[in-house]
């Protein structure tokens, strides 16, 4: 049976609330999800997974603490043949509408930089999911069902 991780760091709520959205789409192909936050696993159980999505809060452009401590630690871990996927929460402005901006200046790039690295084969591009009213949220409209019809997309080249 195919099984899948979605490890996300958040500091609100906004970026949780992503990863399970993308969670239940990946679940509705019949797809084993375990959805836990960065502090909860064990990351010499990667290897037994056949897909990995990580996600983070974007912070000053990059990642957060706690995001950047989790990728160095995942390095020594070996993931030849996982798939997998990355992304992010950032802030709505009138500056970042422009999705070249989103995507070059986002932890979801910074994140799947180091899951290449890792010779994670990334399934499908990295996406952001926007927060307005500041840093707290809540997400924009419509986020979460993009995020839970991304998984769908996921959970079927899975399957």
């Amino acid at each position: 049976m195919t099984r899948a991780l979605i490890l996300y760091d958040s500091l609100f709520g906004n970026t949780k609330k992503v990863a399970i959205s993308l969670a239940s789409g990946i679940k509705e192909n019949g797809i084993e999800v375990n959805c836990l936050n960065i502090n909860e696993i064990d990351c010499n159980t990667i290897s037994t997974y056949n897909f990995i999505a990580i996600g983070g809060p974007t912070h000053n452009i990059g990642l957060s603490k706690q995001m950047k401590t989790f990728l160095q630690g995942l390095e020594k871990i070996k993931m030849p043949g996982i798939k997998g996927f990355c992304f992010d929460t950032r802030y709505h402005s009138r500056l970042n509408k422009k999705r070249w901006l989103i995507l070059e200046n986002s932890a979801a790039r910074k994140i799947e930089r180091k899951m290449k690295a890792m010779k994670v084969q990334i399934i499908k591009s990295r996406q952001s999911a926007l927060v307005e009213k500041g840093r707290k949220g809540p997400l924009l409209q419509g986020v979460e069902n993009n995020f839970k019809n991304i998984g769908k997309e996921i959970g079927m080249i899975l399957s």
